[in-house]
């Protein structure tokens, strides 16, 4: 299904779905206030979401451009507890008008918005009941209950359209769209830093990003991927998501979303929560343009230690033994796995966990005899209590890898399940899993167990560890 392309804000889309991994514990819900109408665009806001919708509602009077376009507004929705949503409303504060308003995205402390708005050109008086639009990006700072200091992006131009914007979480990056000439066709995605107070030039994101077609929605994550909607990266040219990362100073090749993100349908507008467990995004394979939740059905683990490596190293000294350095004799110690050290204090690595059998002999140093056992005992190497990862340390991206946790050591946990996150919004589990990196970087694995303790509790035990992974480029 090919969806048109309209003028509304809200509404420039495309792509076809090509699968990356397996995102089967990905379960995907229309959200409860969708209406026969489009609602697009959802952006975090404070204990809910906002979005843009073109439907009718009884404050705002609906108009229509010369393209017979309806007019979005900007409404929020508060969320009581996961998946559960009050009815939608205007967003407050005095923000939208008769034209079109939002997309919109926010400072984290939610004091500013940066959105899309239209920009009447209309030349002749005639057509006020439907305006010649364009759109540019504007913002503006709450302030005593009212969003106030309206402010025009610099990039904004009659000439041609600006929207789309996302706010980095450090306030410094804003990355909108813009069919700005100059550009690779279609609407291009761009990011300005901000300088001095002030938000510099603008740089486009390059050809392996940008395409003859639309890239939309852009939307940094902060693990650092960008992800946005294309109708250009495919052949079947409806819009899909994916996602993208800077290396080296270039925007990587963008790679698609698997299911249930991309469908045949049309699928952008994604945003993703900071554990990258949960997800909202927009979608017409339901019939109409509606917001629908991802989430993961796997548990999130968090504040995991670093894993630990098992050496198996340790030191063997008998203490009150006195200085025979000056005899013919010393003292040996036999370790039970073939290692022989001479002194008195011993230092040794063995080579896996088991039990040795730990001999402190006083031997002859001329013919080499044991003159006496001094001391015999049972030594047990032991694992360090922990899940445990075992992955090579460096990858090449692309390169498929093999994740095991079999040498995971929890002697006080009937294990049940093993849940891994590689930290770039994939997930998997099992004992064992294999993933593919797409993009170059420093990634922290985190392998979470959950299992029986024995103590009669219905609540599984849980335990975690995090591991670091660099992931390395491609040789050419």
């Amino acid at each position: 299904m090919t969806l048109r392309v309209l003028t509304t804000l809200c509404l420039l889309m495309g792509a076809f779905y090509s699968p990356l991994l397996s995102q089967d514990h990905f379960e995907v819900s229309r959200l409860p206030f969708n209406t026969r109408s489009k609602e697009l665009a959802p952006a975090f806001f404070e204990r809910g979401l906002v979005f843009c919708s073109d439907k009718r509602n009884d404050v705002l009077v609906s108009r229509t451009d010369q393209h017979n376009n309806v007019f979005t507004s900007l409404y929020e929705v508060e969320q009581r507890k996961p998946g559960k949503f009050e009815s939608p409303k205007l967003l407050s504060g005095g923000l939208n008008t008769l034209l079109n308003d939002g997309p919109a995205c926010f400072s984290r402390d939610f004091k500013t918005i940066y959105f899309t708005r239209s920009i009447d050109i209309s030349t002749n008086l005639r057509s006020q009941n439907r305006p010649d639009t364009t759109f540019g990006i504007f913002s503006a700072e709450w302030v005593n209950g009212a969003w106030t200091n309206l402010t025009q992006f610099d990039f904004n131009s009659a000439s041609y359209k600006t929207g789309y914007p996302f706010l980095s979480d450090d306030g410094n990056r804003l990355f909108f769209a813009s069919d700005a000439p100059g550009g690779y066709g279609g609407f291009d995605l761009y990011v300005a830093g901000r300088v001095n107070g002030r938000w510099g030039k603008p740089e486009n994101l390059g050809p392996l990003v940008n395409t003859p077609e639309n890239e939309v929605f852009p939307f940094l994550h902060a693990n650092g991927q960008l992800y946005f909607s294309s109708r250009g990266h495919n052949q079947q040219k409806d819009l899909d998501i994916y996602y993208t990362a800077k290396i080296n100073e270039t925007w990587q090749k963008p790679v698609p979303m698997p299911e249930p993100f991309n469908t045949r349908n049309n699928d952008y507008g994604l945003i993703l929560n900071a554990s990258a467990d949960t997800a909202y995004f927009v979608s017409d394979r339901a019939g109409s343009a509606d917001i629908f939740a991802a989430w993961s059905a796997l548990p999130t683990f968090t504040g995991c230690p670093d894993q630990k490596e098992n050496d198996y190293c340790y030191v063997f000294y008998e203490p009150g033994d006195g200085d025979i350095d000056t005899t013919t004799f010393a003292y040996e110690w036999d370790l039970g796995d073939g290692t022989v050290i001479r002194a008195l204090e011993a230092e040794h690595c063995f080579a896996r966990p088991d039990t040795y059998i730990v001999r402190l002999n006083l031997v002859d140093k001329l013919t080499n005899e044991v003159l006496l056992n001094q001391a015999t005992y049972e030594f047990v190497a032991t694992q360090i209590e922990q899940p445990y990862i075992a992955v090579s340390d460096t990858v090449m991206a692309g390169e498929e890898i093999l994740l095991n946790a079999s040498q995971t050591f929890l002697p006080n946990l009937e294990v049940q399940n093993y849940y891994w996150d590689f930290d770039d919004g994939s997930r998997s589990l099992g004992i064992e899993t294999k993933h593919r990196y797409a993009f170059p970087g420093t990634y922290h694995i985190v392998l979470g167990i959950t299992g029986n303790s024995g103590s009669g509790s219905e609540i599984p035990s849980r335990s975690c560890v995090k591991r670091r992974i660099v992931v390395l480029e491609p040789k050419k």
